[in-house]
């Protein structure tokens, strides 16, 4: 019900009678007055892959993680370009492995919270694909009772991990591809790949234990390292 609300907001403030939603009027302001071009099917997108995980149930293949972070954290990248009147195949290929890899971080960063035990054990999950579980005999059960010591728990996050950070190398160069354009304004759309960038090479450096306490601290790094990056046009 809560993603069907959703859809209706958008055709129906795409038609021009946004309901009496703050988002809604201030999505409508935006199309109808202030002309930017949003592509409809982004949101809808977004919506839609949401809608398929709500019960926070397991990626079936590595694959499907990535089809996922297309499918939202890519799509709020194209969104944020067309806000700023971009639309260009390059800065689109570099936005589109920056949503792939914060996704897929995204997923690494929140296995611990989720799978944590306790008094909601009875709700805990592991989200981790199915596939590169089953090929490093780990079992999703393991996660939950036992942790960061579950057999196999970290040659997989290196696996998926190892995914997300090719994304990273390839939206790099695919941010050199686009010479002069990318390093314009449509460069701080990119600014989320920095947070991805430090979360992964925190996990390296704990041997891919994403239970080591230290991953949920604060990043004190971050913004002196958001500066830097803004400044010289690189993540």
């Amino acid at each position: 019900m809560r993603m069907q609300f959703w859809r209706d907001v958008i055709e129906k403030t795409y038609a021009g009678h946004p309901p009496q939603e703050p988002v809604a009027l201030l999505l409508a302001k935006v199309l109808h007055e202030d002309n930017v071009q949003f592509t409809k099917s982004f949101w809808i997108k977004v919506i839609g892959a949401r809608e398929q995980y709500l019960s926070n149930q397991s990626y079936t293949t590595l694959d499907a993680l990535e089809a996922y972070s297309e499918a939202t954290y890519s799509s709020l990248h194209y969104l944020s370009l067309e806000a700023l009147n971009f639309k260009s195949t390059d800065l689109d290929h570099v936005a589109s492995h920056i949503g792939k890899a914060s996704g897929i971080a995204a997923v690494l960063r929140g296995t611990p919270l989720l799978a944590a035990p306790g008094p909601n054990s009875t709700h805990a999950a592991v989200l981790l694909p199915v596939d590169v579980c089953a090929k490093n005999g780990l079992r999703q059960e393991d996660v939950i009772r036992h942790g960061g010591t579950a057999p196999g728990l970290k040659d997989t996050v290196f696996e998926i991990a190892t995914r997300a950070n090719d994304h990273l190398i390839t939206a790099r160069e695919m941010l050199k591809r686009a010479g002069e354009e990318g390093k314009g304004p449509a460069f701080t759309t990119f600014l989320p790949a920095v947070p991805t960038s430090l979360y992964l090479g925190r996990l390296e450096k704990v041997d891919f234990d994403v239970f080591d306490t230290s991953l949920q601290r604060r990043e004190w790094r971050l913004p002196w390292k958001a500066y830097i990056a803004n400044v010289k046009r690189q993540f």
